[in-house]
């Protein structure tokens, strides 16, 4: 089964500050300028786990929140 985003980002959150997630390619980008990690889609399946999340920079943030148009 293919991973809809569309379908479940209303109840898809950031678990580490509970904010919305945008798709950005194959991960999710929590919207919070604040926290800005990116949680990995591996094999279809978002690894929504702070462990495995990347912090991104401010720049790399603000671009993922561009191409989602936010």
């Amino acid at each position: 089964m293919v991973f809809n985003f569309e379908k479940s980002s209303s109840y898809l959150v950031c678990p580490k500050c509970h904010s919305d997630l945008v798709k950005d390619g194959d991960s999710l980008v929590c919207t919070n300028p604040d926290v800005r990690l990116k949680y990995p889609i591996l094999d279809d399946i978002p690894r929504l786990l702070v462990e495995e999340a990347k912090e991104l920079s401010p720049d790399e943030w603000k671009s993922a929140m561009q191409r989602a148009g936010l």
